[in-house]
């Protein structure tokens, strides 16, 4: 949504790559929130890398969106646009039951999918299945990462954490560029 207001001229850049950065700040928070509620034992591998990538997207995001200039060229529209929105308090809610039902059905599925995958094909399988849910939600493919054991010594389920952190980053910026542009 912030690459398409950059590319309908709603917006800045600057300030929704900003935005974006900045919302990586929770990504990282909820991981290690995930972790916590699914096998404590991945925090002491977990907590300083995501603390410290917090700390960069934070700098960097901060940076960003501080330098932005916070009237694009279309302001007026935009505010056109926002009278507009609140005017029918029903177009924009911040909640809708049928959404957050679509995310549990789509998390559930993403769950049921690894666990398939990983019975059908064995550890290979379920890596397949861990990438791909990293392409739509970072969060439930590490669920299902961390919820078989703790940390093993051999790093498998490490490199597995790391590799669905790395196609989800991927799958963001190219979203965020097919939609918004270079």
């Amino acid at each position: 949504s912030m690459g398409i207001a950059v590319r309908e001229g709603r917006s800045d850049a600057r300030l929704m790559a900003g935005a974006g950065l900045l919302s990586c700040v929770a990504t990282l928070l909820q991981v290690l929130l995930v972790a916590l509620a699914v096998q404590p034992a991945w925090l002491r591998l977990l907590i300083l890398p995501a603390l410290a990538g917090a700390v960069v997207a934070l700098a960097w995001g901060w940076w960003l969106v501080r330098g932005a200039p916070t009237d694009g060229p279309d302001a007026a529209a935009a505010t056109s646009d926002r009278e507009a929105a609140a005017a029918a308090p029903d177009a924009d809610r911040m909640f809708s039951l049928r959404d957050a039902a679509l995310v549990a059905g789509l998390l559930t599925g993403v769950q049921a999918l690894v666990y398939g995958l990983g019975l059908w094909l064995g550890q290979g399988g379920a890596l397949a299945g861990i990438l791909l849910a990293a392409l739509v939600d970072l969060h439930s493919s590490l669920a299902a990462v961390f919820a078989p054991a703790p940390p093993d010594a051999a790093g498998k389920a490490l490199g597995a954490a790391m590799l669905a952190i790395t196609v989800h980053a991927f799958s963001k910026s190219a979203t965020a560029g097919f939609a918004g542009g270079w």
